[in-house]
């Protein structure tokens, strides 16, 4: 009976700790059933668009957690684009856009 308790307390506090480290990688802002959307660049990394931002004039995104302003670089790539849902990047040879959000969220609405 005591080795048993011993196990059970042992669970509960793996699955708590475990649950609170979940729960620290989930952005409570986003959409219900979001999945990120994400482009893999020829050296195989992604790129993950995470963040647009508009402000007085000036543009700020956040791309795979580094802060841009237009025309600044990610690796090859530079920002020349930021618009409401996406951003075009360009590198010598190609133009990436990446999306905000999955092109293929359903809008619904709540019932009155």
């Amino acid at each position: 009976m005591f080795k048993f308790n011993h196990i059970l307390l042992l669970s509960c506090i793996v699955a708590l700790t475990s649950s609170q480290a979940f729960a620290v990688k989930v952005d409570p802002t986003r959409p219900f059933a979001h999945k990120v959307s994400f482009t893999v660049i020829p050296n195989g990394k992604k790129m993950v668009l995470e963040s647009i931002i508009h402000g007085d004039g000036v543009h700020t995104v956040v791309i795979s957690g580094k802060v841009l302003k237009p025309f600044d670089y990610i690796g090859e790539y530079q920002l020349t684009a930021v618009n409401n849902q996406s951003v075009i990047l360009r590198s010598k040879t190609e133009r990436l856009t990446l999306n905000v959000f999955k092109s293929n969220i359903v809008k619904t609405s709540a019932a009155k």
